[in-house]
């Protein structure tokens, strides 16, 4: 009997442990802006292509659609994102961030362009690629690394909880994001600056 309760102790303790774990990490709250070039509903188009963000702390949703009458190519190799301290940081853009560092380290670290044909759209996420020292599959001395772990070792672009760094600090800071597009032999790297307006 005295185990019993003893084990039912131990758990009830456990239970509160773990909620006051939970509240203590509240995930932080970002609004952001367009400010370059300025637009309040995070889209933007020319003659050729359109452009629509969704930026979360974790990633960038971009979605873009080809206005013209022939394909073109966004370059995903030289995407770039700048945080706010101007660090250049290559990066992943796909659905799936574990199959795109499986790709990634699949075709030795050099990510294809994507093929967007006339009145087409693409979409994806931007993630952080920080996958150029670490190896996703088997190689000499190597093991390949479990899905879950890529996962797991996924950097976001901005912390979402407190244990991931001050998210309060990036507020007012800007980054900018330049996607790359090829339009047959002439590339124009379309660069977008969003400004962190508030961290709660």
């Amino acid at each position: 009997m005295y185990k019993l309760s003893n084990i039912k102790h131990k758990i009830v303790l456990g239970c509160l442990c773990m909620i006051m774990v939970g509240c203590s990490y509240t995930p932080y709250r970002y609004s952001f802006s367009l400010i370059e070039p300025q637009n309040k509903t995070m889209n933007f188009e020319d003659d050729n292509v359109q452009f629509r963000f969704i930026p979360s702390p974790e990633n960038i949703r971009v979605a873009i659609r080809n206005k013209t009458d022939h394909d073109i190519n966004f370059v995903r190799d030289n995407t770039e994102f700048i945080d706010s301290l101007g660090e250049s940081r290559r990066i992943h853009y796909g659905y799936d961030y574990v199959q795109e560092v499986r790709n990634f380290e699949d075709n030795d670290l050099y990510v294809p362009p994507m093929r967007i044909e006339p009145d087409s759209e693409i979409a994806g996420y931007v993630w952080l690629n920080n996958w150029p020292d670490f190896r996703a599959g088997p190689g000499p001395g190597t093991e390949p690394v479990l899905s879950y772990r890529i996962y797991y070792l996924m950097e976001p672009l901005f912390p979402r909880y407190s244990f991931e760094g001050s998210g309060e600090e990036l507020r007012d800071s800007t980054f900018n994001l330049i996607l790359p597009i090829d339009f047959g032999g002439y590339v124009r790297n379309y660069t977008f600056t969003f400004m962190i307006n508030d961290v709660v």
